[in-house]
């Protein structure tokens, strides 16, 4: 990370700014041939960057954010794939919103829906709801990129009380009580002969959905079909007293009410509640039991609990770590919900729940134990960026001697980057379908004065010594390779020159 500062803060062409912008950074290699990971970690970069797209919708030009870990990103990152879905597409042509209506946009999905829905209405009247983190961000951000000031981008869901919006744009989520805990939101928040417009995918169950919502709206108009989807709107009628068909009575769809069910765990039984939306609301998966089985967690663990569900992992942490500290992280507010009234049932009291993407949701915290059953399903598709994410991350959040423990599906080679990341990798436990895996930081107690810190393989610090200006200046010869590395990528001669002299002594005094 050091020697990419000090690479952005020399550059000096156009080209080698735009490099480092976009995470395009060259590898280090020493001179033995291992890799260097002083350098921001690529695949992070790439994980957390956000990415410009132009598209049409509605007869609009719109600019769309996007980023590796957003549910849409099938649609909008791969170069050359245009930026808004079909669906999207579809509701743009067919909704009729007029001037002065109040708009409802939930999922909100990149924000395209929303931006065209402010060209329609006042941006003041919209309103673009998502209970996924990454999704508001990135909504957010593509509102922002359009001028689309005073629109109300948030994490949540419609409010139990009509709200009184006029047209309820909705794409359909993955998951069909999902989708039906959204429409009993939506149908609370339209005001009397509202309307609500939905489309999706044949292939993603649309044709169900419309029945679902027919059953709480009404009969359903089906006003076209294009690209393997289609869309229908839905008139909002009169809510009588408790008509709300059966498919809307159950636990979790209502705010404030859990599915409940116990967890056997190593000999304790543990009570979780849970929502449509949420991983394995049914019962515990496969994974998560075989990493609870081998899970070690000390008494004075300060422990991470990443992607964490309605919170089982973090619960049986909690009850180990009686000396300790557990922080249980999900990007999905109905999975934060959960876990907390997980914590509550179980009277957990060391033990927190905090709604972000990761690490950023934690920053600056360390631990000594990281544990995660990453998703590997990132909305429709499959996708390792999120579990890569979490390793790098992990690394730079553990305390020296700090563990990493996850499972995954063995067809997903998880072990070869934390291998390549901590140096080292044990395999704990394995079944046909699973693993869990292991790998712990490494670190080298104080010689003479000064701390030396490393991690075998593709570390993301080696050998980065303290000491005064002129220790550092010295440096060891693969750190000094490294950086003639990073000087010949800036256009720098690879030896100092004459010339070059004091530019080289800035770079390295910085």
């Amino acid at each position: 990370t050091r020697l990419c500062e000090m690479g952005a803060h020399a550059c000096s062409c156009e080209q080698g700014r735009s490099l480092l912008a976009s995470g395009e950074v060259p590898s280090i290699v020493a001179k033995n041939g291992r890799r260097e990971n002083s350098l921001v970690n690529q695949a992070q970069l790439a994980y957390g960057q956000v990415r410009m797209v132009v598209d049409q919708l509605g007869g609009h030009s719109v600019r769309l954010a996007t980023r590796r870990g957003f549910p849409e990103w099938q649609h909008t990152g791969a170069p050359g794939v245009r930026g808004t879905g079909p669906a999207a597409r579809l509701i743009a042509h067919h909704a009729q919103i007029e001037r002065g209506q109040r708009v409802l946009v939930c999922p909100c999905g990149d924000g395209g829906l929303g931006v065209w829905a402010a060209s329609q209405t006042d941006a003041e009247r919209v309103t673009l709801l998502d209970t996924n983190f990454i999704a508001v961000e990135i909504a957010g951000r593509s509102m922002a990129a359009n001028r689309c000031s005073g629109a109300r981008v948030e994490v949540g869901l419609p409010g139990a009380s009509g709200e009184g919006y006029d047209v309820a744009l909705m794409q359909l989520p993955k998951g069909r009580e999902l989708a039906r805990l959204l429409f009993l939101h939506i149908f609370n928040a339209l005001r009397e002969d509202g309307r609500l417009y939905l489309a999706g995918p044949n292939k993603g169950g649309i044709k169900s959905a419309i029945n679902d919502c027919a059953k709480l709206f009404g009969p359903a108009t089906v006003l076209g079909y294009k690209g393997g989807n289609r869309v229908a709107s839905f008139p909002r009628g009169a809510a009588s007293e408790g008509s709300l068909p059966d498919i809307y009575r159950v636990p979790g769809m209502a705010n404030g009410t859990y599915r409940q069910f116990q967890i056997e765990a190593r000999g304790r039984a543990y009570a979780v509640c849970t929502r449509p939306g949420v991983f394995a609301r049914r019962g515990l998966d496969a994974g998560t039991r075989l990493l609870l089985d081998v899970l070690d967690v000390r008494a004075t663990d300060t422990v991470l609990d990443l992607g964490c569900g309605y919170g089982i992992i973090g619960i049986f942490a909690a009850s180990l770590a009686v000396e300790g500290q557990v922080t249980l992280v999900d990007v999905d507010l109905l999975a934060c919900e959960c876990a907390r009234a997980s914590l509550a049932l179980n009277r957990v009291a060391n033990a927190q729940v905090v709604l972000g993407d990761g690490l950023a949701a934690v920053p600056g915290r360390g631990f000594t134990l990281v544990v995660s059953n990453p998703p590997f399903h990132v909305g429709h598709a499959t996708s390792s960026a999120v579990a890569e994410a979490f390793i790098h991350q992990a690394f730079r959040a553990l305390e020296p001697r700090g563990r990493l423990v996850l499972v995954a599906n063995r067809f997903r080679p998880y072990d070869r980057l934390m291998a390549q990341v901590f140096g080292s990798v044990a395999t704990l436990a394995r079944t046909g379908r699973y693993h869990v895996l292991r790998s712990e930081k490494r670190h080298r107690r104080r010689s003479r004065g000064r701390e030396r810190r490393y991690a075998r393989g593709g570390g993301a610090e080696r050998n980065l010594r303290a000491g005064s200006g002129a220790d550092r200046a010295k440096g060891p010869k693969s750190r000094r390779f490294a950086v003639e590395r990073v000087l010949t990528f800036l256009g720098m001669p690879a030896r100092a020159t004459r010339q070059d002299s004091t530019r080289r002594a800035q770079l390295w005094s910085h």
